[in-house]
């Protein structure tokens, strides 16, 4: 018979058995579940995790536009965020990245500044625009 072994209220594994008395912690497979879920003894039940959430490394240019729209963020304030640099070229080069970027990369250093001027969190930022 298969059985599947608990630790720690989840299912460690699952092994075939001739009896569930071979050693503690043991529940019979066809109960159902699968290896990673979560065992709730008192109510008998399984509870499959969420899968993990995947950041993209990268988002279209509408996409993130669009991020940036829905967190109260418009062209217009990141046009004054680019020109707010001091540095003659480093506005120069930004403001090429930002008008001509066919993608926005979560490592690209005008985002990651951009973000943090805003004071948004990246990492949320990107998944929502994945979304979008």
């Amino acid at each position: 018979m298969r059985a599947h072994i608990i630790e720690n209220g989840r299912v460690a594994n699952t092994i075939e058995v001739e009896d569930l008395d071979v050693f503690p912690g043991l529940l019979d497979a066809d109960l159902g579940g699968q290896i990673g879920d979560y065992y709730d003894e008192a109510a008998g039940t399984f509870t499959t995790p969420a899968a993990p959430v995947q950041v993209p490394e990268e988002v279209t240019r509408r996409q993130g536009l669009q991020a940036l729209y829905l967190n109260g963020v418009s062209r217009t304030d990141v046009l004054a965020f680019i020109n707010e640099m001091q540095d003659e070229t480093a506005r120069g080069l930004a403001l090429i990245e930002y008008e001509e970027a066919t993608t926005f990369r979560i490592d690209n250093q005008l985002v990651i500044a951009a973000a943090a001027h805003f004071n948004l969190d990246l990492t949320a930022l990107f998944i929502q625009a994945n979304s979008l």
